[in-house]
């Protein structure tokens, strides 16, 4: 029975409950002309932005509130105990896909124990997606009816009294806060929209509260949706990457001069942009000195630089300064050391070095999808350097994440197996940067659905029609 305090209001603007708890998810909507700015600018939809209460997150939403817009502080709701503990071991491990199997077995970060120093819970991980996973009713009625009962707190309840939304959009939909807000919707009847953060998040655990309706980014994550969510087919709606929109932006850029000027790159060089992965891998420093003394001696072209990207989102500055100490006095080696956050110039920094990259380098990263909307080439590192670690600790082990397959399997983005490998993709691909052009078009297609700027917009459309009762 709904709760008649939340009925759908058939007169005046329709209230959205729009979750921006995560930073996960921030960057994806808040662009300029993205999904916040354009709800904020309807007139027949109020927004209500659910944030922590904390100063950066109000400095973000601060320009989009209004007489028609507004913003609730809330916190993380999780409560502890055995069996709320226990059951949410149960239904994550419900999926277990070679994605969860390296986390369960050697751990994404290099500089951890093994599965966190849970790596004897792999086997009984593994039990229970063979064996209770399999079950559409286990995942569908049994897990949802559990959820209701054993995490009945109602941390948000007030909100929903307060405001009566008609509408809850979770855009980073495999955490809390998201999970107990789309809880408490269905609990009240209310219409909900939710979007996974990032396009790895639905192959890893399952999610235990299914929204109404399902927005993607590409049609594998629509069909990792089905398989292992068992959503129905007509509840998922592939709509791009949102983010991804700013590429189309011009005024997102810097012209050339002014950032290579900005970084101290030589107007004349040919730029290898090497995407650091920190914590994930050990041994770039070693590759990146080889690769640099490849350009001192002429064996790739001496006009060319290398411009490392710091992994300044995971970890804090000092620490990847001293991870690339050796690489500081190098005359072709430069940094960009800029956040790429809501700050105007830090974007148009980090979308610049994109564009005008010649070659990426990095680690099984999502750039190898930013790069391709640029047609720039990109190579994997699938070896650690001089020595070859134990595969916990060996960035080989990176190349078991399910999601990441899609794009290898397109063949767009070559994996360098050694040294003598990575000196030949350098090299051709800064001689001829059209090589393996069709196949990261391929890459595109397959892992955007559509870069055409208006992934914001299908996602706004949506959630109108949906307020509005025009679903589809």
């Amino acid at each position: 029975m709904l709760n008649p305090s939340n009925k759908r209001r058939d007169a005046g603007p329709k209230t959205i409950f729009v979750d921006l708890f995560s930073i996960a998810s921030v960057p994806n909507l808040i662009i300029p002309g993205g999904v916040i700015e354009q709800l904020s600018r309807l007139k027949d939809i109020r927004p209500v932005f659910l944030i922590p209460d904390n100063p950066a997150f109000w400095k973000m939403v601060e320009p989009f509130l209004g007489e028609n817009a507004a913003a609730e502080p809330i916190v993380k709701h999780f409560p502890r105990g055995f069996l709320r503990g226990l059951f949410v071991f149960f239904y994550s491990y419900l999926i277990f896909t070679s994605t969860t199997r390296l986390l369960a077995t050697f751990g994404a970060r290099a500089d951890a124990p093994p599965a966190g120093g849970n790596r004897h819970l792999a086997p009984l991980k593994s039990f229970v997606a063979n064996t209770f996973g399999r079950s559409k009713w286990i995942k569908t009625k049994f897990v949802p009816w559990l959820y209701e009962r054993l995490f009945n707190d109602h941390p948000y309840g007030y909100l929903f009294e307060k405001h009566h939304p008609d509408l809850v959009l979770v855009p980073n939909v495999a955490f809390h806060p998201g999970i107990e807000l789309l809880a408490e919707a269905k609990r009240r009847g209310v219409d909900s929209v939710a979007m996974p953060a990032n396009w790895d998040h639905l192959n890893k655990y399952y999610i235990p509260v299914h929204a109404r309706h399902l927005l993607v980014q590409n049609e594998p994550m629509k069909g990792e949706a089905i398989l292992y969510h068992r959503y129905k087919p007509d509840q998922v709606t592939v709509v791009g990457f949102p983010q991804f929109d700013a590429y189309l932006n011009d005024e997102l850029f810097l012209p050339r001069d002014e950032y290579f000027r900005r970084l101290g790159i030589p107007d004349d060089s040919k730029v290898i942009l090497f995407i650091s992965g920190s914590v994930y891998a050990h041994d770039e420093p070693e590759i990146l000195l080889e690769i640099a003394r490849w350009i001192e001696i002429g064996e790739l072209p001496r006009q060319s630089v290398i411009l490392i990207r710091p992994y300044v989102g995971m970890r804090s500055r000092v620490h990847e300064e001293k991870k690339y100490a050796a690489l500081a006095g190098k005359l072709n080696v430069f940094f960009n050391w800029e956040k790429n956050d809501q700050h105007l110039e830090h974007r148009k920094i980090y979308n610049s070095m994109l564009r005008y990259a010649d070659v990426v380098v990095s680690v099984f990263s999502t750039t190898a999808i930013e790069a391709a909307i640029f047609d720039r080439p990109t190579v994997v590192l699938g070896f650690d350097g001089a020595r070859r670690r134990p595969e916990h600790k060996s960035v080989r082990r990176l190349e078991k994440l399910s999601h990441f397959k899609h794009v290898l399997d397109t063949g767009g983005v070559p994996v360098a197996r050694g040294f003598d490998d990575l000196k030949r993709l350098l090299a051709d691909y800064l001689t001829y940067p059209e090589r393996d052009r069709d196949k990261r078009r391929l890459l595109i297609q397959k892992m955007c659905y559509k870069v055409d700027g208006q992934s914001s917009r299908r996602i706004v459309d949506f959630l109108v029609r949906r307020l509005y009762g025009r679903t589809g």
